[in-house]
């Protein structure tokens, strides 16, 4: 007998699917390719999925009382995680995810790279045999490619299909190599044309980029949303997905692999570009990112001692992991600092030569970890600080990733708020970045105090367009940014809770260069230039995150951008094998500071949550 199946509309695509009464609500949207926000993991702990359910009414879970306010559960607005499909269901969706509407970071400082051409392309005109000259296949073909002197390494397909493929073409093709190895035979003088794709394989973003081999052009960038994200906003909601749902990291695996190639299928087609003609991949990634994809369970990188199962470069074909380049092409990752610092921070080095300067240098890379990477050529820390979801959004009562509807800049001045809307549409809700510009205006203006707290008390001091901003309802004190005409949302503000929020992330961080600075014996007065990478720093205020002590207070001039250092850092490794040494060179040069077992981090952090005046 057939499972009962349940029919659920979704509104307002007017999508009609029948899921398996019990199902969870926010799973039949996935099945009707409906992506709906889920920072927590689908846990009932964000309030992020939100769905309006106009059919019925249904009883509220104690999530659903704590996250929604009277007004939203009047007009039957529910979280999707916490309903569970048993009676046919018309639901209105209040936010949708797509991987194509996320501000993503694309640009780097690329400049010249180091080519090495370790990969080539040979056009070869082989010996024909004759009665005369009785050479075999694959003498010709060694002798020809690589010189009588040098032994060849032959995939089993080509070396089964030899004899037929260089009658076929006359004994003339071209022949594709790695050092020694031969990767594919091909028709025709191909030789002008050598690809490879670097992909930046972040929590929240993929950025992959098609690149010329020979001189390394850039052909075309594309980007998508993590499609991991569904299953967890951070790392460790992921590990705990990979380690306790049946299948979860085969599930995982399989959907960066789909998303990847979807962004190469997109490269090629941009750039009018084989997917037979990318020979090799290079990724840079976060420790637990890397495992992932390679389909390598990351459990004990979350259990003390915070043991990953790999540090090194690790290197395979395509093939063996459903890549869409080359089959016989290689995947080729990025090294690994420690189980918190990963991959992209060795890009991160590697574009920005911290490890060469003589400069005292602080890199930054903000997001639910912030990993931090200070010293010079002398000396080289790093660390990874947890500083939690509120930079993307998470945790935060109006907070959202930076799509279209995100509030994503703030100022206070002329009797008013003025703020930016990402895609000039009306908002629906803030990111991270205009968080802490808000936070930095009103700590400005006196709102909030040196502890984080909003000052109700001395509102009377306030001009009165500012006094009006000032709420208090159901015992939350907030500052209103923006209304909204839409009935089923609440005005977009920053609550109490939400300030404490960024104060445990802009604590972490600075907690964790105040350490790493103990630990040079420098303060952070010495520090000489501010590296700022990702995409949440490359959009942030650098006068605001000075303002709340996300930054050190150091002249404005020495801060920089650098932008998706990451990925430049896989194009560099991706262009070349000295390159790839100066990486695991830098995995073995670089010293990290496990925080959690400094008995000074916590009484470090408790000082850094509080604010000061600059």
């Amino acid at each position: 007998m057939n499972e009962e199946e349940i029919v659920v509309i979704f509104q307002p695509k007017n999508k009609t699917i029948k899921v398996p009464a019990g199902t969870d609500l926010i799973d039949a949207a996935e099945k009707a390719n409906i992506i709906i926000p889920s920072p927590c993991g689908r846990i009932g702990k964000c309030g992020k999925c939100k769905v309006k359910i106009t059919n019925v009414e249904l009883p509220f879970t104690l999530q659903e009382e704590y996250w929604l306010t009277p007004d939203e559960r009047e007009q039957g607005v529910h979280l999707a995680c916490q309903v569970k499909v048993h009676t046919p269901l018309v639901v209105e969706t209040i936010s949708e995810e797509k991987a194509t509407e996320t501000k993503i970071l694309t640009y780097d400082l690329a400049t010249d790279f180091d080519i090495d051409n370790h990969l080539q392309k040979k056009y070869v005109d082989f010996q024909t045999p004759t009665l005369e000259n009785q050479i075999d296949d694959f003498k010709n073909l060694k002798t020809s490619a690589l010189g009588d002197n040098n032994a060849v390494d032959l995939p089993l397909a080509i070396f089964q299909n030899l004899p037929s493929f260089l009658r076929k073409n006359e004994f003339r093709a071209t022949v594709v190599l790695e050092n020694n190895h031969i990767l594919a035979l091909e028709s025709s003088d191909t030789s002008e044309r050598l690809f490879g794709v670097a992909f930046d394989l972040g929590t929240t973003t993929i950025v992959g980029s098609l690149v010329n081999m020979y001189n390394g052009e850039i052909l075309a960038i594309a980007a998508r949303t993590n499609p991991q994200a569904k299953h967890g906003a951070d790392v460790i909601s992921r590990v705990k997905y990979a380690t306790s749902e049946p299948g979860g990291l085969g599930k995982l695996q399989s959907s960066v692999v789909e998303s990847i190639n979807e962004i190469i299928d997109e490269l090629c087609e941009k750039s009018s570009v084989s997917f037979r003609e990318i020979y090799e991949l290079s990724l840079a990634g976060n420790t637990i990112m890397n495992h992932l994809f390679l389909g390598v369970s990351p459990r004990y990188i979350a259990e003390a001692p915070y043991i990953p199962a790999f540090r090194q470069s690790q290197r395979f074909h395509a093939e063996e992991l459903g890549i869409t380049i080359q089959p016989r092409g290689s995947v080729v990752t990025l090294p690994n600092i420690s189980g918190y610092v990963g991959g992209d921070i060795v890009g991160f080095i590697l574009a920005s030569s911290i490890h060469k300067a003589d400069k005292i240098t602080l890199g930054i890379d903000i997001g639910t970890n912030g990993e931090i990477v200070l010293g010079n050529k002398e000396r080289l820390l790093c660390c990874s600080a947890a500083a939690g979801p509120a930079f993307e959004g998470g945790q935060i009562s109006s907070g959202m990733r930076a799509t279209e509807g995100a509030i994503d800049k703030v100022t206070l001045g002329n009797d008013q708020v003025f703020y930016h809307v990402i895609g000039d549409t009306d908002p629906k809700g803030i990111c991270g970045t205009a968080l802490v510009d808000a936070v930095a205006e009103l700590l400005r203006v006196g709102i909030i105090n040196e502890t984080g707290r909003i000052v109700v008390e001395e509102t009377a001091k306030f001009p009165d367009w500012l006094q009006e901003k000032i709420v208090s309802a159901e015992k939350k004190i907030a500052f209103n940014i923006a209304d909204t005409n839409r009935q089923d949302r609440v005005a977009v503000q920053i609550t109490q809770q939400d300030i404490r929020e960024l104060q445990l992330g802009k604590g972490a961080i600075a907690a964790g260069i105040e350490i790493m600075c103990k630990e040079l014996g420098i303060s952070t007065s010495d520090i000489e230039e501010i590296l700022i990478a990702g995409a949440f720093g490359s959009y942030l205020n650098k006068n605001n995150a000075r303002a709340i002590g996300l930054i050190p207070n150091v002249p404005l001039e020495r801060v920089k951008y650098v932008g998706n250092a990451a990925s430049l850092g896989a194009k560099k490794f991706l262009l070349s094998k000295r390159e790839r040494d100066e990486a695991e060179k830098i995995i073995r040069q670089t010293e990290y500071i496990e925080l959690s077992s400094r008995l000074d981090f916590q009484e470090v952090f408790a000082e850094k949550m509080f604010f000061e005046k600059i």
